[in-house]
């Protein structure tokens, strides 16, 4: 396990489970989404999948992945207050890795509906992370497990992207559905090569690093904001069912990864 910075013991209940998330012991590699039924349709990738806890945003199944691999998956719920209640209680779990699986917006305007994208970085947007780092602060997503990531993709043979993610709090200022000014707000990020923008791993690096935890996020862009000027949606919403694929591709993809993980202990 990667060296913790910050060690906190969350409560518990008298019988052990920590109060938020319900759990008591975690697998090593948990995926992250941020929406419950998207766990349990995650879970459903597993095997010997099994229902662990359900408390709040917070649901849990715990399994193996085709390979063997000791599996979780915890959603967070959106935006970072959230994430960081499930990494404090997921790292005093137990965890070691956390992989956010989710969707995500294109900043870049050549970016394709059901394109994966893995993060290397993440320019930090949002509020959270500013209260645990100071602002020079990189968000890196690990190394270790963007290789193992990548690598898996190649071997299921998913063409992806690797690049910046940029997480922000306010959903309708950089969105299809934003405010007025859109483009004018996100031109530097066009201009500096963002790919993607979404709500959760400026903290998620930043408070994984902290607690000893690595983290990397894959995620499905919905296509780019860009794209068609007159709506007011992303293209990927046009097909529910190859959205839903996609998602199922990113997450056979963590899980191969969480394999590879494994592996180098």
């Amino acid at each position: 396990m990667k060296k913790a910075y910050l060690t906190l013991d969350p409560p518990r209940e008298p019988d052990g489970t920590l109060c938020r998330t319900g759990l008591r012991r975690s697998a090593p590699v948990v995926l992250l989404p941020g929406d419950p039924q998207r766990s349990r349709k995650m879970a459903v990738l597993f095997a010997e999948a099994s229902f662990t806890a359900h408390r709040g945003t917070f649901a849990t199944y715990t399994g193996k992945t085709p390979g063997g691999a000791d599996i979780a998956v915890t959603s967070s719920g959106m935006g970072c207050a959230c994430v960081a209640a499930a990494l404090e209680e997921l790292a005093a779990a137990g965890a070691e890795a956390v992989i956010r699986v989710g969707t995500c917006g294109g900043v870049q305007p050549d970016l394709a509906p059901g394109t994966i994208v893995i993060a290397s970085g993440c320019v930090r947007g949002e509020g959270a992370s500013y209260e645990l780092v100071p602002p020079e602060f990189p968000a890196v997503a690990n190394p270790l497990l963007v290789r193992a990531l990548c690598s898996a993709a190649q071997e299921l043979d998913e063409p992806v992207r690797v690049g910046l993610y940029r997480s922000h709090d306010a959903f309708y200022m950089e969105s299809k559905a934003a405010h007025p000014g859109l483009r004018e707000r996100m031109q530097k990020w066009i201009d500096t090569g963002v790919l993607v923008v979404e709500n959760e791993s400026g903290l998620l690096f930043t408070y994984g690093h902290l607690l000893g935890l690595r983290t990397a996020s894959i995620c499905v862009a919905l296509g780019s904001m860009f794209a068609d000027p007159n709506a007011n949606v992303y293209g990927a919403y046009a097909d529910p069912e190859h959205l839903a694929r996609r998602i199922e591709t990113a997450t056979r993809i963590a899980m191969h990864a969480a394999e590879q993980l494994e592996g180098t202990k």
